[in-house]
């Protein structure tokens, strides 16, 4: 009972402050207009000229796959901004004294530590959830096409995993800060690096090779990576240029990520970034354990 009022306390600590809110989910449409109107028509007049066979009806789908894959790239730069505002709490609750004062009653630190995470994740779903479907709303709109049913459930996976991954991770960070200062210089680092590392403003296949090499083991890129491979490969069907463009084109795009001779699935990219939370999640615990220890 504890527990769920803490997390209840924390989560509408984020949905009191409506004006940010609705900026958040407003900046979701404007980063998508801007991502089109000034990157779009070169992405789209590429994938036409790659994938094309002359048919008209290409363009629309050209038109299609730029847009998934920039939803893909937006929703994993919620996923960790937005997680970092909830984490955002505890560094100034700590800042503040109240951390103290809640670890004073006879409960559980870790109840406190899971409060935290808990909203993290929940909020940021919800509020990931409503930019998918502007997304979608925004695709059927422009372009006709929705997501395939099959498909819902795999996207909807892919991005509670691609939540669980950047919470932890995001408090894995936050449990080396002490002052909402530092932790608003850590938010500005992150919110500018994130971008690059769903690959959502250079495509994958633009970078340099050591970048490339790096990128590939980060949890945010195999979330971006796994959402544009379950969700474009329903696009690209309507091409039907040759199996092998059609695959150089995914590893270009980011779709697949490759080990050698190893191609990893949709799956074995979420399984991934559920290990990696559960991996940044001990190591939070861990070391705010100790932390506890040395106050003693």
């Amino acid at each position: 009972m504890i527990l769920i009022s803490f997390i209840k306390r924390n989560i509408l600590l984020y949905f009191r402050d409506r004006i940010s809110v609705f900026f958040s989910l407003l900046s979701t449409l404007i980063v998508l207009t801007l991502m089109i109107a000034f990157l779009g028509q070169g992405n789209i007049d590429s994938t036409i000229q790659v994938l094309g066979t002359g048919l008209k009806y290409e363009a629309v789908h050209a038109s299609s796959l730029i847009i998934i894959w920039t939803i893909a790239g937006i929703l994993v730069v919620n996923a960790v901004s937005i997680s970092m505002t909830l984490v955002g709490t505890m560094v100034r609750d700590e800042e503040s004294g109240k951390i103290s004062a809640f670890f004073v009653a006879p409960v559980k630190r870790g109840y406190y530590v899971a409060g935290y995470v808990i909203a993290a994740i929940i909020v940021s779903f919800i509020m990931c959830l409503l930019t998918l479907i502007i997304g979608v709303i925004y695709l059927g709109i422009a372009n006709g096409s929705f997501i395939a049913a099959r498909d819902t459930l795999e996207i909807l996976f892919a991005l509670l995993a691609i939540i669980f991954s950047s919470a932890s991770f995001v408090f894995l960070c936050a449990s080396f800060i002490h002052t909402n200062s530092a932790f608003n210089g850590l938010t500005t680092l992150l919110g500018t690096l994130i971008g690059f590392f769903a690959a959502i403003y250079v495509p994958y296949g633009n970078m340099p090779q050591t970048l490339k090499y790096i990128i590939r083991f980060l949890p945010a890129f195999q979330g971006a990576s796994a959402i544009r491979e379950i969700w474009m490969n329903q696009e690209l069907q309507w091409f039907h240029c040759p199996s092998e463009i059609k695959t150089g084109y995914a590893d270009y795009m980011g779709l697949t990520i490759s080990f050698g001779n190893a191609t990893l699935s949709p799956h074995m990219k979420i399984l991934y970034m559920f290990i990696s939370g559960l991996i940044f999640l001990g190591l939070a615990t861990a070391i705010l354990s100790r932390k506890r220890q040395q106050e003693r």
